[in-house]
C-alpha cells in the first residue's frame, strides 16, 4: 500500500507532470481529465491564497 503524498512531494510530481506534458507522454486521451483535475487545483490554491493573505486576488 503507498504511503499518503506529502506537502514535500506535490513539488517533484508537479515537476514531473510539467515534463511528460513538455515531452509528450501524456496521451492526449487523458489531457480532457487532467486539464479539469489540475483547474480545480489552481481554484483551490487560488482559495487559499486568498484566506491567507487578503491581498491575492480574490477567487472566481
Amino acid at each position: 500500500m503507498p504511503l499518503p503524498l506529502t506537502r514535500h512531494d506535490w513539488p517533484r510530481l508537479l515537476d514531473e507532470l510539467v515534463v511528460q506534458l513538455d515531452t509528450g507522454r501524456i496521451y492526449n486521451r487523458d489531457l480532457d481529465v487532467l486539464f479539469v483535475a489540475l483547474a480545480a487545483a489552481d481554484v483551490a490554491l487560488t482559495r487559499r491564497m486568498y484566506i491567507r493573505s487578503r491581498n491575492a486576488p480574490h477567487p472566481r
